[in-house]
């Protein structure tokens, strides 16, 4: 099974969490770190305690957007852990795919299909 670390600003890690489990009940090996109240040097030590408490093994590192301050801790902490990858731009359909599909697909078969499943999932919609 492949475990997870949702991080993003303020409460929308929490928020993205509750929102998969109330979909998906299995949130196992699942957990949300803000970057509330942290600085980013601080970030990528958080991030890191964070993983070490999951299972051992591989770890998606689901980041709230490009460029901010918890892709870059997961960047950053992808140095030292040779089992994470690190997604920018978490929508809600990932985490939901993840969920259902982390103890059925490899870690490599995981990243680019939620990766797909991301970017298929933003559309808009036309009346």
């Amino acid at each position: 099974m492949v475990s997870a670390v949702i991080t993003g600003q303020g409460s929308l890690p929490s928020a993205l969490l509750e929102a998969a489990k109330a979909i998906v009940q299995d949130t196992e090996g699942v957990t949300a770190l803000s970057n509330s109240e942290c600085s980013v040097d601080e970030l990528p030590d958080r991030l890191d305690r964070a993983i070490m408490s999951l299972p051992a093994g591989d770890v998606i590192v689901f980041a709230d957007m490009l460029g901010s301050s918890c892709a870059n801790a997961g960047v950053t902490v992808k140095r030292s852990h040779p089992r994470i990858a690190v997604l920018s731009g978490t929508n809600l359909a990932m985490l939901v795919r993840f969920l259902y599909h982390r103890r059925k697909k490899s870690f490599a078969e995981l990243i680019p299909f939620l990766v797909e499943t991301g970017q298929n999932s933003v559309r808009a919609i036309e009346l």
